[in-house]
């Protein structure tokens, strides 16, 4: 018999329950072996925590392959000291296939390490954000440790910290140069990019019978052959239907700074998978061989990826351990991949790439409507985005035009003419994104390109309301980085004149909304081509505003940004020319102190940069201070 309801009363929607452990990827050989597999093919070996959602990339790339038929298991955050005899690197078995390695969904040390080279306190991709669950270069000591078990299974790098290191790169925190990552561990290959169809194709090549050793012609993959005088390598290489370019070798780079910088001008223009041209650079007597860019997947491809049995929620062997990183994405939904920006500081061009990749609107709906399925749903999206806001379906509009274009930027030092920039199909999908049954709010949390909003002269203004209006929580971030011509120029950001215009526009359309919202601006110190007199105008910009910064940031140089390179060589990749590096100490201390020189720490400091500069004091605030702005959501990154 129905139990009975009393009339009039509400009952509480039941939250849903919280699937077994049979709806993870193995994370045991035991685990596989319950689904009735006696042997894994292919092993994934994580440096974050094990979290099923499609923002972190192994469980990503896991679920990919195990569409495609392949029984895959995941090792997450293994142990890697002697002491526990490496049992955890064995956990999944020997694959019949390959390893794949990363060290999570960043590069280790920038989630060790902060701009200071001080070791953080905690790590926000693990369980109780406890820190030191992954090594110092985790991707290589990680190959290392299975090399050392299996010798002979294939090991296969990917994920940012690979791919930022594909090639000779400055590493900030031993202070030098340093061989690419391939040829500082014994794996076989390294996948660069997001890595999906490169993974897919070493994946099924190697399912075919091929070896390893024959798989050198994968696009958007690295591999490594020993040189000769009579370059026997050219034969495992096989005919290429693209030209080579020979990159300054290891040692010239490492001599000579201004070589170094050619290097990077040379590596930087090889971004377009149309027309990207194969990569060769000599360390002694090896050679990495760095394969043109995969193409970029399809709206197809994408869709069914993110449309995968996704729990979104972290392994049960967690128990109730709170993963930060997870905290906050676990009800944002991407829409989109890819930059076409290129910001000198930012690695997500070099990673993701510049040819920005969508998801369908029927796609993105159904991952919203999917939400409610989720343990903890309370109707709020926390983020429609991606690696920008407002580039949903933004793609170069000539086919013939891109196969030609070498520009590391569609944005800057304008928006390119050939660059698409209408907002309306992102507008649509925000209103019905809103009006989905059980959404209540749906806000957008990734940031915000204004100059391309700008652009759209025809639905920019319109983007602009809808967001401040109906998708901002209170706050919204947004990242000038600096307001100086001269640093804004090295950034390749939009300038003051751009930032001033949007902050109009928001406080517009906040005003008539009837709502009391502010923006979270984010600067960077200590950049290179910033001068401590540059700091100085940022700092009064601030002040005449009535902001005081709660979260900044002090450069830290990752590897293959063009920033990086400038701040190792003192010189502009682009032009040759002498940059100004903020690398002494105290000239960093006080760009820092700059942006928050109302806090008792740095008071003293700033009026001492202030008075080395020969500026005058502050400027008194011209805006009244609006109330305690609210705390950025992702405090976690704070240095």
């Amino acid at each position: 018999m129905p139990r009975l309801v009393q009339i009039g009363s509400r009952q509480k929607a039941r939250a849903p329950d919280r699937p077994g452990a049979e709806a993870w990827l193995p994370v045991s050989l035991e685990d596989a072996r319950r689904r009735g597999w006696e042997q894994l093919d292919v092993v994934l070996i994580n440096g974050d925590a094990y979290v099923d959602h499609p923002t972190f990339g192994v469980p990503l790339i896991g679920r990919l392959l195990a569409s495609r038929g392949f029984k895959v298991g995941i090792v997450s955050q293994p142990r890697w000291d002697e002491a526990s005899g490496l049992a955890d690197f064995a956990a999944c078995g020997r694959p019949r296939l390959f390893f794949g390695v990363s060290s999570g969904n960043m590069d280790a040390m920038v989630n060790h390490y902060t701009a200071a080279k001080k070791r953080r306190a905690s790590d926000a991709y693990t369980p109780d954000a406890e820190a030191g669950r992954r090594p110092d270069y985790a991707a290589a000591v990680y190959a290392r440790k299975l090399k050392k078990l299996f010798p002979d299974v294939p090991v296969v790098l990917g994920g940012v910290e690979a791919s930022l290191r594909r090639l000779a790169h400055y590493d900030y925190w031993s202070d030098r140069v340093r061989r690419s990552i391939l040829l500082d561990c014994p794996a076989d290959i390294l996948v660069y990019g997001m890595g999906e169809q490169p993974i897919l194709e070493v994946a099924s090549r190697l399912a075919a019978g091929e070896d390893i050793c024959g798989l050198t012609d994968v696009r958007g993959s690295v591999v490594k052959f020993k040189d000769d005088p009579e370059q026997g390598w050219r034969y495992l290489a096989g005919p290429r239907d693209r030209e080579e370019v020979w990159l300054p070798s290891y040692e010239e780079i490492t001599a000579d700074k201004r070589v170094y910088a050619e290097f990077s001008r040379l590596y930087h223009l090889e971004h377009n998978p149309d027309n990207a041209r194969i990569l060769i650079q000599k360390h002694g007597r090896e050679l990495v061989y760095v394969n043109p860019p995969a193409p970029p997947p399809s709206t197809a491809l994408i869709d069914a990826e993110y449309e995968l049995p996704f729990t979104r929620l972290p392994h049960p062997m967690y128990g109730e351990a709170k993963i930060p990183a997870w905290e906050q994405i676990r009800f944002s939904v991407t829409i989109m991949r890819g930059c076409a920006a290129g910001c000198s500081f930012c690695c997500i061009t070099e990673h993701q790439g510049r040819d920005v990749v969508s998801r369908s609107e029927a796609s993105v709906l159904r991952e919203i409507e999917g939400l409610k399925n989720v343990p903890g749903w309370t109707g709020v999206v926390s983020d429609i985005g991606g690696a920008t806001a407002n580039m949903w379906q933004m793609v170069c509009t000539d086919d013939e035009w891109h196969r030609q274009c070498r520009r590391a930027s569609c944005v800057y030092p304008t928006v390119c003419e050939k660059f698409g920039t209408d907002h309306a199909p992102l507008i649509q999908l925000m209103r019905k994104a809103r009006e989905l049954p059980g959404v209540k709010r749906a806000y957008v949390a990734s940031g915000v390109r204004y100059d391309v909003a700008f652009a759209d002269e025809q639905h920019g203004d319109e983007y602009v309301r809808e967001l401040v209006q109906h998708h901002v929580g209170g706050h919204l971030k947004i990242a000038p980085e600096h307001i100086s011509p001269g640093v804004v120029r090295v950034m390749k950001k939009p300038g003051k004149e751009m930032f001033v215009r949007f902050k109009e526009m928001f406080e517009r359309y906040s005003d008539e909304a009837g709502k009391e919202q502010y923006l979270v601006p984010y600067f960077i110190s200590g950049h290179p081509g910033c001068e401590v007199k540059d700091m100085v105008e940022l700092s009064d910009y601030l002040s005449e505003n009535g902001w005081r910064p709660q979260q900044v940031q002090d450069f830290t140089p990752t590897p293959m940004t063009l920033a990086t390179d400038m701040y190792y060589s003192g010189y502009h990749p682009n032009t040759g020319k002498p940059v100004h590096v903020p690398k002494d100490a105290r000239e960093k201390e006080m760009q820092r102190a700059l942006l928050q020189p109302h806090l008792p720490r740095y008071r003293e400091l700033s009026q001492r940069a202030r008075r080395m500069a020969g500026a005058s004091p502050p400027p008194r605030r011209k805006v009244p201070r609006p109330g305690r702005a609210p705390r950025p959501s992702d405090s976690f990154d704070a240095d």
